[in-house]
C-alpha cells in the first residue's frame, strides 16, 4: 500500500499551499501573521499536508460566517495537542466550536438544539488528498518534460 500524501515528509511552499488550500497569497500571508497556521521557520518548503488541513478549515469557517476570533481560538485549541485533525468534524453555532471524531459527539454537541454549522474536516482532508496527488502528478510530469523524458510530450522532437 502507497503512502497517502499526508505521510509524506515532502513539505509544500507558500505559492503550492495557498493553491492547495484555496486561498490567496495574501490570505495564507496574513493567517500565518495572525498565527491562525504557522509553518515550520526556516525550511524550504514549510507547509505540511496538516498545515493545509488547517488552511482548509480556516477557510471554510471564514466562508460559513465565523469572526476570524473565534476560527483563531478554535484552530489553537485543535491544534495545540498535536492531533491527526485530518478525521475531525467540527460544529459550531457561531459562538463555540466543538470537535468531534463520530456521529454520536455531534449529536452530544448539538443536544440542546441549537442551530450549528458542520464543518467535515475529515472530508476536506480526503478532498486535499485527491488534490495533493494530481499536484504531485502535474508536478513529475513538468518535471520529466524539462528533462526531455521521451515519454512526454515535451521531451519528444
Amino acid at each position: 500500500m502507497s503512502a497517502r500524501p499526508h505521510e509524506r515528509a515532502a513539505g509544500f511552499t507558500p505559492p503550492q499551499a495557498a493553491r492547495l488550500a484555496g486561498c490567496t497569497a495574501a490570505q495564507l500571508e496574513y493567517w500565518q501573521r495572525c498565527g491562525l497556521v504557522v509553518p515550520a521557520p526556516d525550511v524550504e518548503d514549510p507547509y505540511t499536508f496538516r498545515d493545509l488541513v488547517a488552511l482548509r478549515m480556516v477557510r471554510s469557517l471564514l466562508e460559513a460566517g465565523l469572526p476570524l476570533v473565534r476560527i483563531r481560538r478554535a484552530v489553537i485549541e485543535l491544534t495545540r495537542g498535536g492531533d491527526d485533525i485530518t478525521e475531525l468534524r467540527l460544529v459550531t453555532d457561531g459562538e463555540r466550536v466543538w470537535a468531534c471524531r463520530d456521529d454520536g459527539q455531534i449529536l452530544d454537541a448539538l443536544r440542546h438544539g441549537q442551530l450549528a454549522l458542520f464543518v467535515a474536516v475529515d472530508r476536506l482532508a480526503a478532498d486535499l488528498e485527491t488534490d495533493v496527488r494530481e499536484f504531485t502528478r502535474e508536478r513529475q510530469s513538468f518535471i520529466d518534460g524539462l528533462r526531455g523524458h521521451p515519454e512526454h510530450p515535451a521531451g519528444s522532437g
